[in-house]
């Protein structure tokens, strides 16, 4: 059975990424300035963030239509896909896979649509994992089964360096956003089931990494076997000590890493940045190899 993968542009995978791998990006919008852009598509990331400081008016953004994904969908099963499985940003952040799932009962082939429960590269090492072992000749339901599980152990740490773009959107209260600019207090989030919750508040840039690195420490035990994935705005660099911390506790597999998108960017503010670990048991790090 072939089956293709399927994800939207909130994954943050390059577009050579996608291509390398033969897998479909349908891409969210971003509206601003009286105009509607496809992220990732109309607009590059790393220009994006560039320009994001100097925007009087804070950028709003929109799920793809349900034609979008139908659209996609009918051209795999063209191209000789005999299933497809789309994989995608959480319900409780966008109704992104809603519009998939409508587009699902649309065409005439099994589509299975995943509710990815995470965002940006915690998607995208879902998307990974299916992509490699669609590869491979797993089955539809076979990839459906296992991503459904993994994405559960996801354990996806985010950090906005200014609370600005939190306040803009309605994530926290102007009051709020004040005190912590003030405090110099930055909120280190955890992504779970869907939805943002605070995990750790340090004071200072620079206690970010060593308290992503703990956080996941607490909950990880050594040695876990695993992928990675770093998501940030445009300076890997900057982030090397914490890949190397990551590298030195856990057995990782693999990395992923990539820009911040428009869309997310649009949330989080410029300078923001993420750690997404993805534990596997033995019989998955078995499948991976």
């Amino acid at each position: 059975m072939t089956v293709a993968i399927v994800t939207d542009s909130t994954a943050d995978l390059t577009r050579a990424w996608l291509e390398a791998a033969h897998v479909s990006m349908v891409p969210l919008l971003v509206e601003y300035a009286d105009e509607s852009y496809r992220d990732r598509i109309d607009l590059d990331p790393e220009e994006f963030l560039k320009q994001l400081p100097d925007m009087k008016v804070t950028p709003h953004t929109a799920a793809p239509s349900p034609g979008a994904f139908r659209e996609v969908y009918e051209a795999c099963f063209k191209n000789g896909a005999d299933g497809v499985l789309s994989i995608h940003l959480g319900g409780g952040l966008s109704s992104t896979v809603r519009s998939a799932e409508v587009a699902a009962r649309m065409v005439n082939g099994p589509v299975h649509v995943v509710d990815g429960e995470s965002a940006s590269l915690g998607t995208g090492l879902l998307v990974w994992w299916a992509q490699r072992r669609a590869e491979r000749g797993a089955s539809l339901e076979e990839l459906a089964q296992e991503v459904e599980a993994l994405k559960q152990r996801l354990c996806v740490l985010a950090a906005p360096v200014t609370l600005e773009y939190l306040a803009r959107g309605g994530r926290i209260g102007q009051a709020a956003r004040l005190v912590g600019t003030l405090l110099d207090m930055k909120p280190i989030l955890l992504l779970e089931k869907g939805s943002f919750r605070p995990a750790r508040k340090v004071r200072g840039e620079r206690q970010i990494a060593p308290a992503m690195l703990s956080f996941a420490a607490d909950r990880i035990p050594e040695g876990t076997p695993m992928l990675a994935a770093l998501g940030h705005s445009g300076n890997r660099a900057a982030h090397q000590a914490l890949i190397d911390a990551v590298n030195a506790r856990f057995e990782v597999l693999g990395w992923l890493d990539g820009v911040i998108g428009p869309v997310i960017s649009s949330h989080v503010g410029p300078g923001a940045y993420g750690i997404i670990l993805l534990p596997l048991n033995e019989a998955e790090k078995a499948l991976w190899d």
